[in-house]
């Protein structure tokens, strides 16, 4: 069986530590969630885990360079963004915690329980599709 190549373009230094790059390859879902869900459709998978399971989701998204947080626990779900510090990923403080306090970041939607996320939220005017096939999925939990 041949694995194909992986895009080994680095597109954010460091973002792990010191000389550990965040890589083109590992943006948008990863094999784990598309076996786990059953499913290589992006709405299918994100509703899956956060409008069906009620899982949190954090997100870096690459072309703005923010985290942005998914709070689904909660009815009405509250999406926030969370802006970098100036030279410094904050990727340590959100990518090992199960849980986090979405109120340190900046509240761009609260979606009525009985609304889809992924149909409602628009980051940059762009559709979660765009923004998650360009982000680093942080943490599912």
């Amino acid at each position: 069986m041949h694995l194909p190549k992986r895009n080994h373009t680095v597109v954010v230094p460091n973002f792990f530590g010191e000389g550990k790059n965040l890589e083109a390859w590992q943006l948008g879902w990863q094999p784990e969630n598309r076996m786990e869900t059953k499913s290589s459709v992006s709405k299918k998978i994100f509703q899956t885990y956060v409008e069906i399971g009620h899982f949190n989701l954090i997100i870096y998204y690459v072309a703005d360079g923010n985290f942005y947080g998914f709070h689904s626990e909660n009815c009405p779900i509250p999406v926030f963004r969370f802006k970098k510090e100036p030279e410094r990923y904050i990727y340590d403080q959100l990518g090992n915690q199960d849980t986090h306090d979405y109120m340190h970041g900046e509240l761009l939607y609260m979606i009525p329980c009985d609304e889809s996320v992924w149909d409602t939220v628009k980051i940059d005017g762009k559709s979660l599709e765009e923004v998650i096939q360009n982000s680093y999925i942080v943490n599912i939990s």
